[in-house]
């Protein structure tokens, strides 16, 4: 049997050293996959040349899933490899649910949200002594990976927001994934603003509020 040229990553291990960078849906989710859904895995490769990258990211749609305690499925691989040989489109592959890299939430789904796969401007202090999102608004936004979400702790000064050495750029599916509760305001559009007391509070929809310029 000829010995396979890639592994599956472990994305739940990848995403614990790399929280910032690294976004992976949330573990309900991936355990909850069903027969003919589609998930993106990454088919990393166990010796890369200089010219290749690390690994390939591609689709499979599952045909089958098994209970287990960590949820098992199988599926076929929807892609042509570029760089991995012995590999092809159809392929069986068989992964578990810390393999899943990315789902495709559709819109019926009550998690779906249009910015899932987009950016959100969002303030350090909430990233400081496990704060929490207390104020954001949603303007139009400045390129194609922005969502036009803007998150503050509702801690900050004037001085504080308006430097951009104080705001990180996020994924809007990662901090749905820590913070649930921000479903809600999420699912609105452009020019909405909202605001709460604290995370177990209810949020208020502000319809008074203008930016400054």
């Amino acid at each position: 049997m000829v010995e396979k040229s890639w592994i599956l990553e472990n994305v739940v291990e990848k995403s614990i050293t790399n929280k910032e960078t690294f976004f992976i849906p949330n573990e309900i989710e991936r355990n909850n996959q069903k027969i003919n859904d589609m998930v993106r895995l990454h088919f990393v490769l166990k010796n890369p040349s200089e010219n290749e990258p690390r690994a390939e990211r591609m689709w499979v749609k599952i045909f089958e899933t098994i209970e287990n305690k960590i949820k098992q499925y199988k599926g076929h691989l929807t892609n042509v490899p570029v760089y991995i040989k012995g590999l092809k489109i159809g392929d069986i592959i068989e992964f578990d649910a810390d393999n899943i890299a990315q789902t495709i939430i559709k819109k019926d789904n009550p998690y779906w949200v249009d910015s899932y796969e987009k950016k959100a401007l969002v303030s350090k202090k909430y990233f400081e002594d496990n704060s929490t999102i207390r104020f954001l608004y949603r303007e139009e936004p400045n390129n194609e990976e922005d969502s036009g979400w803007r998150m503050f702790t509702g801690l900050e000064d004037d001085e504080y927001a308006n430097n951009t050495e104080n705001i990180k750029v996020i994924n809007v599916g990662y901090l749905l994934d820590k913070d649930p509760s921000l479903l809600e305001p999420l699912k609105n559009g452009y020019g909405t603003v909202f605001e709460r007391l604290e995370k177990n509070k209810e949020w208020i929809k502000v319809e008074d509020w203008i930016k400054e310029e």
